[in-house]
């Protein structure tokens, strides 16, 4: 399971896909919750956080693959300003799920909201809501992070049909190369 100069390894592959899916789906539901009240929210809330917490542990199984498998470095014909946000955005790609499942456990556990997600208590967990720090975290992060991930696409959009250059095989399912 060793990557080549030009390709992550396959363990790295598959657990950037099933992160990517987990977080995408993460997102939706997150998005979907914020106009929902009720036992209705409560109880995606609870999936919401059973997925984040899975999220988190394949996520730290990522991190441990990206510093011990060798990766592709940056094409080096890359403008510097290029290559300059590529690895900002890859960095926040890293670093903001991270942030998310510590903001959301931090407020699940730390603050008493799963508490009010275990017992149903909607009216408990709306009012005790409202004074959570790290929910205010958890949200901006969602927002830094969808940026991030729309940018990170358009980037491999840009790649595959403009420069044509090769670099989504790095990490793709399927081999073409």
């Amino acid at each position: 399971m060793t990557a080549s100069p030009n390709r992550y390894s396959k363990a790295t592959i598959l657990l950037h896909w099933l992160a990517a899916l987990l977080i995408i789906g993460l997102i939706v539901v997150g998005q979907m919750m914020e106009d929902m009240q009720g036992s209705e929210k409560l109880q995606l809330l609870d999936l919401h956080r059973k997925i984040g917490l899975l999220t988190g542990v394949i996520f730290l199984a990522r991190l441990v693959f990206f510093f011990l498998h060798a990766r592709p470095e940056a094409d080096p014909v890359w403008p510097p300003l290029q290559a300059k946000f590529a690895k900002l955005i890859h960095l926040l790609l890293y670093i903001l799920p991270i942030v998310m499942v510590a903001s959301g456990m931090a407020s699940m556990m730390l603050f008493g909201l799963g508490e009010y997600v275990d017992s149903g208590d909607y009216a408990g967990y709306s009012t005790a809501a409202e004074s959570v720090k790290p929910l205010i975290v958890h949200g901006i992060g969602s927002k830094l992070l969808v940026a991030s991930i729309v940018l990170h696409v358009v980037g491999t959009i840009y790649h595959h049909f403009i420069k044509k250059d090769g670099i989504m095989d790095r990490m793709s399912l399927l081999r073409s190369r």
